[in-house]
């Protein structure tokens, strides 16, 4: 190379190319693995010929609809006679009739031309169309649009590093659904598969997004070293308040269920699913603390690079001091907002404070939500502690 002259981009930043390149590799790997002789066994023979299409509203022809009496809200109840098109599958193109109940917490008004999603029985035997359901409306459309703004205002207002998110966030969103989900149906242990692709996520997401450098390294050790003890608090409080992954409130509904899919010779552990749900609900606020702790420190050493060790390390605990109380309340408002209605039916119930105390659906949320917290507070002195170390006993990172 001549003197003086700048190197490639490839060549200064070669190891990330190659983590990245490494990372791609594994998820190709995993994706197939965990997708390979996929098959809905689960399914009961009922289900077998049922299959969910879309379809036009074509006219409403006749209805009977009024506003339920007893409901404090003006919800609409009664009957519709409603002629459809299917636009989907081996029937598109046919007009059927179909009767649409409106109740007050199942089924909609319909209207024409509205575009719908139905549930339709074929004939085993014949294989010709039997009935046609309404199952509800189709969404598709406006949630691309949603979709789309989110994508759209990110990248507007992140630029580049908008568009990085974005790619850790599709990176997330595919482990979690199509490779999370299929290894369970597997019989991996869902303690340790989430704790490894939540590891993996924030790996490839900090290197999408700063490439390899001792702020990325730094954020990663404190990321997992915040999802670790999350975990193991998770772990120890459900053994002291006698717990279990069946004791979650949600599953209830979803026990029979499970045990189904068990009986049909599908291998899923229930037992780990909430500390799994743990790791993966303290993985963004963990993530967020740890890179923003980690970004201060870097701009604390730039500023001044004579800073050593523990000059270091007070400078990022005043300034992680101030992240603990907004990011814990942030968890525990998330975890009171997604049960707010059977928060509602609790208190409806007027329940004794010992009632509440010994339920399994109030333990189930205070680990949850305590154990992601605790997470996220630890995660503080502990990055506060890498970044000490990476950056106290050298020069000034290069941004």
């Amino acid at each position: 190379m001549k003197a003086g002259r700048t190197p490639s981009w490839g060549r200064r930043h070669w190891l990330t190319l190659a983590v990245l390149a490494v990372s791609v590799l594994v998820f190709v790997t995993a994706l197939v693995l965990a997708n390979q002789g996929r098959t809905h066994q689960a399914q009961s023979t009922a289900l077998a010929r049922v299959s969910y299409e879309q379809a036009m509203v074509v006219n409403v022809s006749a209805q009977q609809v009024g506003t339920d009496q007893n409901a404090v809200d003006p919800i609409e109840t009664g009957t519709q006679e409603v002629l459809l098109r299917l636009t989907t599958g081996a029937f598109a193109g046919q007009t059927v009739s179909m009767k649409n109940y409106i109740s007050t917490f199942n089924g909609l008004r319909l209207k024409d031309g509205d575009r719908i999603t139905v549930y339709q029985y074929t004939d085993q035997d014949t294989g010709a169309l039997d009935k046609v359901y309404f199952y509800e409306y189709d969404r598709t459309l406006p949630i691309l649009g949603l979709l789309l703004a989110f994508f759209a205002v990110t990248v507007l207002v992140g630029g580049k590093t908008g568009l990085k998110s974005l790619l850790g966030l599709v990176l997330t969103v595919v482990c979690l659904i199509w490779i999370l989900c299929p290894l369970l149906m597997k019989g991996a242990d869902p303690l340790v598969l989430a704790f490894g692709l939540c590891v993996f996520v924030s790996v490839v997401s900090f290197v999408i997004l700063g490439g390899v450098r001792r702020k990325t390294l730094c954020a990663i050790l404190g990321t997992v070293a915040g999802m670790g003890l999350a975990a193991l608090f998770g772990e120890l409080a459900q053994r002291l308040c006698r717990i279990t992954s069946y004791s979650m409130y949600s599953t209830d509904s979803l026990l029979d269920e499970f045990k189904n899919i068990q009986l049909q010779g599908i291998p899923l552990h229930i037992h780990g699913l909430l500390t799994a749900g743990i790791i993966i609900s303290s993985l963004g606020a963990v993530m967020d603390v740890a890179m923003s702790l980690s970004s201060a420190i870097q701009e604390l050493k730039s500023v001044n690079p004579g800073l050593g060790r523990g000059r270091l390390w007070r400078s990022a605990m005043n300034i992680g001091k101030d992240m603990v109380g907004t990011m814990t309340n942030t968890l525990i408002l998330a975890f009171v907002g997604s049960s707010l209605i059977m928060l509602i039916y609790l208190w409806s119930l007027d329940l004794t404070a010992r009632q509440l105390l010994t339920s399994s659906f109030f333990a189930v949320e205070v680990i949850s939500s305590l154990s992601s917290s605790i997470g996220v507070i630890l995660a503080v002195p502990l990055t506060a502690l890498f970044g000490s170390v990476l950056y106290g006993g050298g020069r000034a990172e290069a941004k």
